[in-house]
C-alpha cells in the first residue's frame, strides 16, 4: 500500500493554545490538499516546549471541547498531535494524541521524561507506563514522545508487537553543532537507522523548530524505511511542511531479507526477563 505521510515542522508559540491550534489547522490543511493521510506534529505541539509554571495553566483533559475543530478535521487527515494533558489521576502528563475519522484512537502518555542538565521534564509532569498500539487503515501504529527514543527497550516493544508504524514526536534541543550536522541529529538518525534495519518497522521522526525562552530546537524531522532510506527529510531550523510517499511492501521485503522476527521465541525472552527483573542467576 502506498500513501503519503505530511511532517509538521512547526514553531508552537509558548503557551497560547488558540493559536497553536490555528497552526494545527492551517497544516493539516496544506496537508491534504498535498494529498497525505496522515499529518504529526512535534511533541507538546498545542503548547510549546518549556512551559515550567505555566503547565497547569495549559493542560488539558483529552475529552476537552478544545480538541473539536481538530477532531472534526481528523475526518479528513489521521493527526498525530502533542500536548499537555490533564490526567483523571490528578497528575499533568506529556502527551499524545493520535485522532482518525473524528475520534481519539491513541492517547500516550511520555515514559522517559528526562530531569538532568538542561531538562526539568520531572519538576512538572508525571511518568508514563503504558506502551500502546492501535490497528489503523493502513497498518499497525504506535507513538512514542522525544527521550522515549532513546529507550531500546520500549522501542523493542513495537516489534514485538509487530506495528509498522512508529511515530516519534519530539522537541529536541540543538546540541553539538558541529560541521552541517547537530551531533544530536546525528544521534537521532543513528538510533533510527538501527531501528528500521533490526525492527523493519518504518519510523516518522518529527520534531519541531524555534526557541522556548532561549532554548533552540534543531528540526531535522524524517520518514525512514525499513530498508534505511530516508524517504523524506525536513531542513534545519524552519518551520515547514515536507510530504513524502510511503510504500508498505518496504517491510515484506525487508522481513523476507531478514526474517528476524519470524525467529524470535516471545515466551523465551520473557522467561529470562522475569530472571534478571528478579535476580535469579538460575
Amino acid at each position: 500500500m502506498k500513501f503519503k505521510i505530511s511532517l509538521a515542522q512547526i514553531n508552537p508559540t509558548l503557551g497560547n493554545l488558540e493559536k497553536n491550534l490555528v497552526k494545527h489547522l492551517e497544516f493539516a490543511e496544506k496537508a491534504i490538499l498535498e494529498g497525505a493521510r496522515v499529518i504529526v506534529f512535534p511533541e507538546l505541539s498545542i503548547t510549546g516546549y518549556l512551559l515550567r509554571d505555566l503547565t497547569y495553566e495549559v493542560a488539558l483533559p483529552s475529552n476537552s471541547d478544545f480538541f473539536k475543530p481538530i477532531k472534526e478535521m481528523s475526518k479528513n487527515i489521521d493527526i498525530v498531535l502533542g500536548f499537555a494533558e490533564k490526567g483523571e489521576d490528578k497528575i499533568i502528563y506529556n502527551s499524545a494524541l493520535y485522532l482518525s475519522k473524528g475520534e481519539i484512537k491513541l492517547l500516550y502518555r511520555k515514559m522517559f521524561p528526562p530531569t538532568h542538565g538542561m531538562f526539568e521534564e520531572l519538576r512538572f509532569f508525571g511518568r508514563g507506563e503504558t506502551y500502546k498500539s492501535i490497528k489503523t487503515d493502513y497498518g499497525k501504529i504506535s507513538v512514542i514522545i522525544c527521550r522515549d527514543f532513546f529507550h531500546p527497550p520500549l522501542l523493542s516493544l513495537a516489534y514485538f508487537d509487530n506495528v509498522d508504524f512508529v511515530f516519534a514526536i519530539s522537541n529536541m534541543p540543538l546540541r553539538g553543532l558541529k560541521g552541517e550536522k547537530p551531533q544530536i541529529q546525528e544521534t537521532v538518525e543513528n538510533a533510527s537507522s538501527v531501528y528500521t534495519n533490526f525492527f523493519s518497522f518504518f519510523i516518522v521522526y518529527v520534531n519541531r523548530v524555534g526557541f522556548d525562552d532561549g532554548l533552540g530546537f534543531y528540526g531535522g524531522s524524517f520518514v525512514q524505511s525499513p530498508t534505511g532510506k530516508k524517504i523524506v527529510r525536513a531542513g534545519l531550523f524552519e518551520e515547514e511542511i515536507v510530504t513524502g510517499t510511503v510504500d508498505t511492501e518496504d517491510i515484506y521485503k525487508k522481513r523476507t531479507s531478514f526474517p528476524l522476527i519470524k525467529e524470535e521465541n516471545k515466551q523465551v525472552f520473557e522467561e529470562n526477563l522475569r530472571k534478571i527483573i528478579g535476580g535469579s542467576d538460575d
